[in-house]
């Protein structure tokens, strides 16, 4: 399938994380299906003629309980990502609006003056993040997140140093209490 890869005007969280539970929730339903099949004796199907042959055959419960362990795991980090993601975006919307808009509050007005200053090329970090601390926001859980982020986005070949453990609901409630305290 060919995607378009259109701008979204309303990036949401909320939408991240509904997903995010519906395709657990998949997993979970699938792994139950297969644990049942192990139970009742019966060999879990190889799937249609043609089809690839299943990762499930000649497995125990034991390990398809691992394999979907593993995707739930995988499921885990796709989510932190868009998580973290989808906040970025929600910022620099944020942003642009408070610049585009010529508000008078102090958070627009530093707004511009990151603008001004580097003009299409805004950093996160060192733009946006850093205004919202100078207008009384706390940022520095978020920030700890940026090195999730880049782990994520550069495809985890090295250990990171993030300082702390991170579950999806963890990112959530950083990302929400962030957007959450942006002032009016």
């Amino acid at each position: 399938m060919t995607h378009l890869f259109e701008t979204r005007e309303d990036p949401d969280i909320n939408s991240v994380w509904q997903w995010f539970e519906f395709q657990l929730g998949l997993i979970h339903e699938e792994q139950g299906r297969k644990l049942r099949i192990l139970a009742s004796g019966a060999e879990i199907d190889v799937g249609p003629p043609g089809a690839h042959e299943s990762p499930f055959i000649g497995l125990g419960p034991r390990e398809v309980e691992e394999f979907f362990d593993e995707q739930a795991g995988y499921l885990e980090l796709l989510a932190m990502f868009e998580l973290l993601a989808t906040t970025e975006a929600i910022l620099r919307i944020e942003f642009d609006a408070r610049v585009k808009g010529r508000r008078k509050d102090s958070l627009s007005r530093r707004f511009r003056d990151a603008h001004k200053l580097r003009g299409e090329k805004i950093r996160l970090d060192d733009d946006i993040l850093a205004a919202l601390k100078e207008a009384g926001v706390e940022v520095g859980d978020f920030r700890g997140t940026l090195r999730l982020r880049d782990w994520l986005a550069h495809g985890r070949h090295w250990h990171p140093k993030l300082g702390r453990g991170y579950t999806p609901g963890d990112v959530l409630g950083i990302a929400r209490e962030l957007i959450d305290s942006i002032p009016a």
